[in-house]
């Protein structure tokens, strides 16, 4: 092999890695939808970070792992092992409906709380 071909196929090699390792980050079905009042993600292998800013979370699907930044005005979580790490605005309400869900939350005051399912792992934290 020439120079010129080691070269090629290094650099073929790197975009081939890069492709798969964008991909693998990238494997995530359903849509994300944000407005001025809700953020709404739905499907399966999300892992994202959203700014809340006093918005709606609603999270529908399975295996997603969302972060929440700032607070957000009510969490609703549906499906199975999702895992949610969210800020909620006093008085606010905390949905969690399905399966093996791993909640951690925090708030500055008190806020309402509707559990259904099984399996669930809901943490508060200061």
């Amino acid at each position: 092999m020439n120079s010129t071909s080691h070269k090629f196929a290094v650099a073929a090699a790197a975009m081939i890695m890069m492709t798969s390792a964008y991909a693998r980050q990238d494997d995530a079905v359903g849509e994300v939808e944000m407005t001025d009042k809700v953020i709404s993600i739905s499907g399966s292998g999300h892992q994202r970070t959203v700014a809340c800013d006093g918005r709606k979370l609603e999270l529908a699907g399975t295996d997603n792992v969302i972060t929440a930044t700032g607070v957000c005005s009510a969490v609703e979580i549906l499906g199975v092992k999702n895992t949610v790490s969210v800020e909620v605005k006093p008085k606010g309400k905390l949905e969690v409906t399905g399966a093996d869900h791993t909640v951690t939350w925090k708030s500055e005051g008190k806020i309402t709380q509707s559990v259904a399912g099984v399996g669930h792992k809901i943490t508060r934290v200061k």
